[in-house]
């Protein structure tokens, strides 16, 4: 029994590891609690959400515009079309002479 010898896996390096990472969690959660933490991200949210919505109804009214313009428009097309094949039409009457 004097012969076995204990095994240690890792050892100074991962204690050392370990502690460094340790360190490095306490300063993160400090530098997190300094900017503001929690509640100045909640406003910030709250904030943002009320920007979107006012961005939303614009962008709902430019788009009922954009889609009465193009209405408007597709219909003069429309009435052009029409009064270009009445005129196709009348031409073709003429010229077979009825």
């Amino acid at each position: 029994m004097s012969n076995e010898k204990k095994i240690v896996k890792g050892g100074f390096r991962a204690t050392l590891a370990l502690i460094v990472s340790i360190i490095a969690l306490v300063m993160a959660i400090i530098a997190y609690n300094r900017t503001g933490g929690e509640a100045n991200l909640r406003a910030q949210i709250s904030e943002l959400q009320a920007k979107m919505k006012t961005l939303r109804a614009e962008t709902s009214e430019k788009v009922d515009k954009v889609r009465q313009e193009t209405s408007k428009a597709l219909k003069k097309v429309g009435i052009e079309i029409k009064k270009e094949e009445g005129e196709k039409e009348q031409i073709k009457k003429e010229e077979s002479g009825e």
